[in-house]
């Protein structure tokens, strides 16, 4: 009897691992449903969501992240359920820009990594712009 307990006990405990499943590769935008867009209004504040992103992550730490402005290269660690993009270097996404800059500015490095939450094989982030606005980037991944 004693060895039926521990065994369920075990078993139990191996269910309740926090650990997050995580896999390198390239994570893709998700379009997210208007039901999810107002349920995401109504509890967190979000009005939209971002399309177009990609995210490559590659197995020796290195990434490629591409937005629809922006092409950000560093290097990516997961700490507990997020992933945490260092970047070294952020450039315009249009040749013209990348090189006369934008009303004569370019992209700036984040000091901070840029985080996003991991679940199951999705990555999300809520970006809240300089008005006080917020929007969702939600990443799918697909095949490696």
């Amino acid at each position: 009897m004693k060895i039926w307990i521990r065994i369920l006990l075990g078993v139990i405990l191996l269910g309740c691992s926090d650990k997050t499943t995580f896999q390198t590769g390239t994570y893709t935008y998700v379009k997210i449903s208007k039901l999810e867009l107002v349920y995401l209004f109504l509890t967190k504040g979000v009005k939209s969501y971002s399309v177009g992103s990609e995210l490559l992550l590659k197995n020796d730490s290195s990434f490629k992240y591409t937005t629809c402005g922006n092409i950000l290269n560093g290097t990516w660690r997961c700490f507990k359920d997020s992933l945490l993009l260092k970047v070294t270097k952020n450039r315009w996404r249009i040749d013209s820009l990348d090189k006369y800059g934008f009303n004569g500015t370019w992209p700036k490095i984040p000091a901070k990594p840029i985080g996003f939450k991991i679940e199951n094989n999705y990555l999300e982030k809520i970006h809240i712009l300089k008005n006080g606005g917020k929007y969702i980037e939600k990443l799918k991944f697909n095949v490696p």
